[in-house]
């Protein structure tokens, strides 16, 4: 494995930590009704942050996936023309598979974290809608009934 490979792992597990637990915080000062102002705005500044950064590794992803596509034409035009050995379908199959399969694995990772970022977007949604229960619930706790 490659050490490009080795960073993007260790950096995206570092965003992955780092977004739960930004998470987590604003989730325990939700509790605080007079914070829910303060969380608010941050939540829809952390929200447009995701939905930037999601955006960014999408065409990472789609810049990698061109490169994966023509890697794999090549590789098919090698061992159907070029090498001395005749394969058969599956087994061209497999090969390209085998020599492109840092390309898949940096495409898998990547893949993996948009989604992660995307369900993270859908938690700060959640978040979000929440506030509005959160201060409904605040008012009826101090008397002012259910509207």
């Amino acid at each position: 494995m490659s050490d490009t490979i080795s960073n993007f792992e260790a950096q995206f597990l570092e965003e992955r930590e780092t977004w739960t637990e930004r998470i987590r915080e604003l989730s325990v000062r939700m509790r605080n009704i007079r914070e829910i102002g303060e969380v608010q705005v941050e939540l829809y500044s952390d929200r447009q942050k995701l939905l930037e950064y999601s955006f960014k590794l999408g065409q990472a992803l789609s810049r990698i996936n061109s490169n994966y596509r023509s890697e794999k034409k090549n590789k098919m035009m090698y061992y159907s023309e070029e090498h001395n050995i005749r394969y058969g379908s599956n087994e061209k199959t497999h090969l390209i598979d085998g020599d492109l399969s840092e390309i898949k694995h940096r495409i898998d990772l990547i893949d993996n974290h948009t989604s992660f970022m995307n369900e993270t977007i859908k938690t700060v949604d959640h978040m979000l809608y929440g506030i509005k229960a959160r201060i409904s619930l605040e008012e009826f706790m101090r008397g002012g009934g259910v509207k």
